[in-house]
């Protein structure tokens, strides 16, 4: 009997070994994961901070004085006049630049 209890502890013990090994597994699969998405939006902000100044004047002025006109002057406006008065400025901002990307995301857009 003893023997028996022993070996029923002993397989039981194994198994939440086995169970705890399995939940270990998983969380550094989770974390190697996130370690990939964080390195990818590190590039991606170190890559920003070069526009990141640009593109909020961008934004700024979109939400300061676009509000009343149609789209087809505000996107004169922002697309044609400012994008290229900031530029002659030497103020960098992104290729493509869209004050709703700075204003907004896409979790927020959908």
């Amino acid at each position: 009997d003893e023997a028996n209890d022993e070996k029923c502890k002993a397989e039981q013990e194994a198994e939440e070994l086995t169970s705890r090994k399995n939940l270990a597994k998983r969380l550094i699969d989770g974390l190697a994961s996130e370690n990939v998405r964080w390195g990818e939006e590190v590039k991606k902000l170190t890559s920003n901070k070069k526009t990141v100044v640009g593109d909020c004047i961008l934004a700024a002025g979109f939400v300061s004085y676009v509000g009343a006109f149609d789209k087809e002057l505000r996107e004169e406006l922002w697309k044609n006049q400012w994008t290229a008065d900031l530029k002659s400025r030497g103020i960098s901002i992104s290729d493509g630049s869209d004050p709703m990307d700075v204003l907004s995301d896409e979790g927020r857009n959908s």
